[in-house]
């Protein structure tokens, strides 16, 4: 199995609304967003998808909430803007701009800080 991985991120605000503790309170984060794509082989050009092909994407998905309140963006003004919803967001954001090339698409992570990720992954069967 081929996986390839494209870095991105994104500033943005939020609080969580059914939370007990600082993080119901109005904060940031420099997001950071690890992008993977995967293939059981590479195509004739010798790639499982361009790197800017990749990158484009993620950062039309990204562009959507870089310096926002997510409290006001849909889908995050009806469920929190948690990392994991954030994750599975961008998934489908990102499949949608893939188009043709979203079945690559194997896992999306949003990285709060350093040290603090949530991912969403492909279900395989």
């Amino acid at each position: 199995m081929y996986e390839v991985e494209i870095m991105t991120g994104f500033s943005a605000a939020h609080l969580l609304r059914n939370y007990n503790g600082k993080c119901e309170r109005l904060h940031g984060h420099n997001y950071k967003v690890t992008v993977t794509a995967r293939a059981s082989s590479p195509g004739e050009s010798g790639l499982v998808i361009d790197f800017g092909d990749l990158k484009r994407a993620a950062n039309a998905a990204a562009d959507k909430l870089d310096h926002r309140f997510l409290n006001e963006v849909p889908p995050f003004d009806a469920i929190e803007p948690s990392a994991e919803n954030l994750a599975h967001y961008l998934f489908e954001e990102i499949a949608h701009e893939l188009g043709d090339h979203a079945g690559m698409l194997h896992r999306v992570s949003v990285w709060e800080s350093d040290n603090s990720r949530a991912t969403y992954l492909r279900d395989v069967p």
